[in-house]
């Protein structure tokens, strides 16, 4: 079984994993963009972060405790996505639905 033959065999697991990974990803660098370049910034690569990433911070803010500062909602959607994930892992996996590691 080559490696393309096992995604499009799991696309139901691969799919949504890489999705919650891309929008990691995509919330980490707007937080350390943000660090460079300043939370209100109008440069383009701030507003294409900031689109991509508010409407993850929306739900992120009904899921998250109101105690936490704004500032720090980046870190908890990075954490209730990691979580997703981990989540999403082990649900196929007591489904009996994950990939193997291996050909």
């Amino acid at each position: 079984m080559t490696p393309d033959d096992s995604f499009f065999a799991h696309w139901y697991f691969h799919v949504p994993n890489l999705a919650l990974a891309a929008m990691i990803y995509t919330l980490i660098a707007r937080f350390l963009l943000s660090l460079i370049f300043g939370l209100d910034s109008d440069r383009v690569i701030m507003r294409v972060f900031r689109t991509l990433s508010d409407p993850v911070l929306r739900v992120v803010g009904w899921i998250t405790p109101r105690v936490v500062p704004n500032g720090l909602l980046l870190v908890f959607a990075v954490v209730w996505l990691l979580g997703a994930r981990v989540g999403l892992y082990l649900a196929f996996a007591l489904a009996g639905l994950r990939p193997g590691l291996g050909g």
